[in-house]
């Protein structure tokens, strides 16, 4: 195809030189023709079957080292994402409740959510809420998900954010629900 041809197509499918139902109307009737041709004949590859399984998080306490906003406190919650195996962050596998004015929050929080047996490591992540503006990243940590698997997690994380000072804590547990899979 010529670029000339790219900039008949481009035009018409705007609307000019009489539109679809114009004299230059054939350009775009045949470029979908072959679009279709080109869909049929390219079968997609089947998507893998990962099994899935259900895990119960129980996030209680955690602390802030630095106030993240002007009134000297932060409103802190916690994001939790799995890591693919191609190295992208999943969609939040969970979101915590947001804690608001304090630098030592208490959330007390239980909830499910399911992780992909292919999922190696989880990135767990702490935040400031802010309202009027762009939330503030306090501190990120990564749990190995092997560990979760095989005798659960129970422990306080340390938060960093790209230096050696901690930034957070935060004490949770995350426990394998038995007998259920998807």
């Amino acid at each position: 195809m010529s670029i000339y041809e790219e900039i008949m197509r481009a035009q018409v499918k705007q609307g000019n030189m009489g539109g679809r139902n114009g004299p230059l109307g054939y350009v775009l009737r045949e470029s979908k023709k072959k679009e279709k041709v080109a869909k049929v004949n390219t079968p997609k590859p089947p998507k893998p079957v990962v099994n899935k399984s259900p895990y119960t998080i129980n996030l209680v306490s955690g602390t802030v080292t630095n106030p993240t906003d002007n009134n000297g406190f932060s409103d802190p919650y916690l994001v939790i994402m799995a890591i693919k195996p191609d190295n992208s962050f999943s969609k939040h596998l969970f979101k915590s409740n947001v804690c608001k004015k304090t630098l030592t929050p208490t959330w007390n929080q239980s909830e499910d959510f399911v992780v992909g047996d292919n999922i190696t490591d989880i990135i767990v992540e702490l935040w400031d809420h802010d309202v009027l503006s762009k939330n503030d990243f306090i501190g990120r940590s990564i749990i190995s998900m092997n560990a979760v698997r095989n005798t659960g997690y129970d422990d306080t994380l340390q938060f960093f954010n790209g230096s050696e000072a901690v930034e957070g804590t935060v004490k949770l547990s995350i426990k394998r629900k038995q007998g259920t899979r998807f």
